[in-house]
Parts: structure tokens; sequence; C-alpha cells
């Protein structure tokens, strides 16, 4: 099945092609010892030295400081990050070292989940679906034709062998056996051609016998948050089988969202704005967050603090669930693009590759 592709969407995405490539052009060439070489000759070659000689791999190595990440996961003992040229980075000590695994594709790679250790997906750019089995250490691709050539930007695993799946223009995926096939759907109508940023599945909420405030009844579901491109904010009460859209406070796009250990629901985005729920998505408050630089995604930390991360390194600490944030920054003030609590602390992945990050004062 073919997807409409307005003249204006198209130059979209022609400039935006334009102006990725010669980014990744230009960090390719910081990012890799081999960089003269063309990526597919240096795939063909990291492939075939890892077959027949283990330390000819290893002189292949990626260095994960000087390569683009866009998002990074933990699974079990193991770290899965993603990002440029489709390349995905393990680590099995915390973040401390880092290998590559090259995949089939060159396209970037925005955002992976994990079922369990061993089972997950990513997705990317071009309508990019890859699929493991083994923990990361090689991927299968799936060739998806209701995505098109538009971009995926989140993935969501949603229980059992289900995965949600999200991008430009609208697009959002649903599988139901581990990301082997999948369908698409309209979470807000045909007319619907926003960006999806996120999607979240929070703690239990909207109440299905009415009103959904979640105050009063019989409360036993939980609430999807998605947010997105242009004030898009929508929930779920049926685990995504339908979705309401929310007003939005403000007509700016969104990047991530959060849940708070307290219940509330967090969504953040351009210029430093965040919003709060505390019913479960219906109204939402403005808090203040002191920059005015973009926050791109957020993590709850075993200790409840929330840690939301953006451009030039910013990290947004708040130890009362969303209320209010401090600010803080990371020694090398690169753009981060997401951060994940391990034994180890934690890793933070963005244009300077992955780095470990301290936070300053006690919860």
């Amino acid at each position: 099945m073919k997807y409409p592709v307005t003249a204006s969407h198209a130059a979209i995405r022609a400039a935006a092609a334009g102006a990725t490539h010669r980014v990744l052009a230009a960090m390719l060439a910081a990012a890799l010892p081999f960089a003269a070489l063309p990526f597919a000759t240096l795939h063909a070659t990291a492939h075939a030295a890892a077959k027949t000689e283990p330390s000819a791999a290893r002189a292949l190595q990626i260095r994960a400081d000087r390569i683009i990440l866009q998002d990074v996961v933990q699974a079990g003992k193991r770290l899965l990050a993603v990002g440029e040229r489709g390349i995905v980075l393990l680590s099995d000590d915390a973040g401390r070292s880092w290998q590559p695994r090259f995949t089939a594709t060159n396209r970037t790679l925005s955002a992976l989940a994990m079922g369990d250790e061993q089972r997950g997906v990513a997705v990317g750019h071009g309508g990019t679906v890859l699929t493991t089995a083994d923990g990361g250490a090689s991927w299968q691709t799936v060739a998806v034709e209701a995505a098109g050539k538009d971009a995926l930007l989140g993935v969501l695993h949603a229980g059992a062998q289900r995965y949600v799946a999200w991008g430009a223009f609208g697009l959002y995926l649903e599988t139901d056996d581990g990301g082997a096939t999948w369908r698409r759907k309209q979470p807000l109508g045909p007319d619907f051609d926003r960006h999806i940023s996120q999607v979240i599945v929070a703690g239990n909420g909207i109440n299905n016998s009415g009103g959904g405030s979640g105050s009063g009844g019989s409360v036993h579901t939980h609430v999807w948050l998605l947010v997105g491109e242009s004030g898009t904010l929508a929930r779920s009460a049926d685990a995504g089988a339908t979705w309401e859209a929310v007003k939005s406070p403000y007509p700016g796009s969104y990047f991530g969202a959060l849940a708070t250990a307290d219940g509330a629901l967090l969504a953040f985005g351009m210029r430093g704005n965040i919003y709060r729920s505390t019913d479960h998505g219906a109204n939402w408050t403005r808090i203040e967050s002191g920059t005015s630089l973009a926050l791109m995604r957020g993590s709850r930390l075993d200790d409840g603090r929330l840690v939301l991360v953006g451009n030039a390194g910013l990290l947004a600490v708040s130890s009362d669930n969303g209320t209010t944030f401090s600010l803080q920054k990371t020694a090398r003030g690169k753009g981060l693009a997401q951060l994940v609590q391990t034994s180890g602390g934690l890793v933070a992945v963005g244009e300077a590759g992955a780095e470990t990050v301290s936070l300053k004062g006690k919860p």
C-alpha cells in the first residue's frame, strides 16, 4: 500500500535528508579511523575481518566518544546504543568500554527497545526496522512496506511480543510477533500528519467507566501518552487501541515525555518548555525550567529523581517529581539524546557518543 506524499512534505524530506547527510559526512570523518573508505567498504571489511581474524575486526573498532548516538537502553547487564550509519554499540561493563556491531543498513538508527535480555527492535531513518534475538550481537532487517521511506523516531516494548513504533508525518506501526510483521495505524485520524516524538506507558490512571480523570470509580488500566510536533498531545486508556487528542497548553513541539514516581506526567521539548499533569494528561501546568535550550528525553532514577537531557550537555534534575528543576551541564557540553542508569552510574549518549555523567548534589 502506498501513502500519499504532498509537495510540501516532499520538499521537507529532501531538505532534511540533505542536511542530515552533510552532518553525518562531517561527523563520520572524525568518528571513524578509516573515514577515507566508503562506508559500504568499511561494513564489508568489518564483516570479513570478524569472520577471518578477530584482531583485524578489533582494528576497525569505532570510538564510542566520536560517533553520534541517538538512544541507549539496558537489557540485563548489557547496554545497547544506536546511532548514525546503522551502528550498534554494546557494553557489558556499565559503559566503560563499547564494542561495535555493524548492521545491514547505513541509515541512522533513532531508537531501540528490548523485550528481554535477548530480543529487541531497533528503528531508524528510511523506514528502517531491525530485530535481534541474541542481545544485539546480530541484527536482521525487516522490510516494512507500510513505513515507506519516512523516518521512524521511536519504539516501545508493550509487553509479550508487542512493540509500537512511530515517527515522521504521523507514522505509527504495531507488531504482535516480535517485529516480524507490522501494521500501520492512524492514532489521531487520517488527516494527522505531525511528527510523533515519543509514546510512553505510565501508571494506572484513566477510568474507563467515564470522565477520564482517573478520580473515583474503578481505575484498572494504564495511561499511554503520545507527544509530538506542533503541540501534539494524546492519551489512550486501552493500551493504544484508541487515542484521545488532548488540548495542548502551547503550540510548540514536544520531544519527550516521562512519568514521575507520584503518578504525574511530564511533557517537554522546544526552548526548555516543561508541562506537568496530575490528572493523567487531561490538564497541564507549565513548569519553569530556567533554560531556553531544547529538552530531548528523560529518565527516572532509582532514587526517584528525574533527569531530562537536552542540547549543549544540559541536564535538568528534579527531586520533587517534576515540580521544580535545577540545571547542570556535562563536561563535554555536547547535545544529549538519552540517559540510562547502570550499576556503575549514569551513561548518556548524544552528539559526543557515549559518556558517563555525574550529578551534583544529593537526592
